[in-house]
């Protein structure tokens, strides 16, 4: 990769992204659409049609799916709610930000401010980001709770942006794990940096790797670049 206009921040998803836990979240849906809806959904069609939506985007079509009607606000709640505290139970258990993907985060806020935009609800976030010690890190953090439209929409990458006092998103490089946040970045003019496996083909042509494996060694190439336009 290598890096045009001077960078002035970079940009990280949490979902699939920096946290590992992308197969998480598709289990807990996949079981809470079951046990509150009486919804049958699998893995697969939770990555084809959910990946990379906010929260209360994800709780809205399942419920749209269901064809929930009658107290709708109620079921809606109930099953976010239910969904974060399992989340963060299960992080607590088993973090899935890794050492590795921790390493790399902070030696890039050592270069540049770094941002954090995601679809998720702060109290997970929050929570995870607080555990891996890089809660400090992050000159902002954007959630699904501060916007009223999540990814694909750039509401979020917007918000960021107001609060480093970027004026040109080009100059911004955004890793993100699915197409709906590579398309919010994108949309601006942002440089996008594809991480994960998750929807391949519909990212074809753009960069894979874990956040896990973008070490100080395998990340070395992006290091190196951004040392060099900041």
């Amino acid at each position: 990769m290598l890096l045009g206009a001077p960078v002035e921040a970079v940009a990280f998803d949490f979902n699939g992204t920096l946290s590992e836990d992308e197969p998480l979240l598709a289990d807990l849906f996949v079981a809470l659409a079951e046990e509150q809806l009486g919804l049958s959904i699998t893995r697969d069609w939770y990555f084809e049609e959910l990946v990379g939506l906010s929260d209360p985007e994800i709780v809205d079509r399942l419920m749209q799916r269901a064809n929930v009607i009658d107290d709708r606000e109620v079921a809606f709640e109930s099953l976010l709610a239910a969904k974060v505290e399992r989340y963060c139970q299960e992080v607590r258990r088993s973090p899935r930000i890794t050492p590795n993907a921790i390493a790399f985060v902070k030696r890039i806020g050592e270069l540049v401010p770094i941002v954090l935009v995601s679809g998720a609800v702060h109290e997970e976030v929050d929570a995870a980001l607080m555990g891996a010690g890089l809660d400090h890190l992050f000159h902002t953090v954007v959630c699904g709770d501060d916007v009223v439209r999540g990814k694909p929409d750039p509401e979020g990458f917007e918000i960021a942006l107001v609060a480093l006092g970027v004026d040109d998103p080009s100059r911004v490089v955004v890793f993100e794990d699915s197409v709906a946040g590579l398309t919010a970045a994108k949309t601006l003019g942002m440089w996008t940096v594809k991480v994960g496996l998750n929807q391949v083909e519909a990212a074809r042509g753009l960069y894979q790797h874990s956040m896990d494996r973008l070490s100080l060694v395998a990340g070395a190439w992006f290091i190196d670049d951004l040392e060099k336009c900041v």
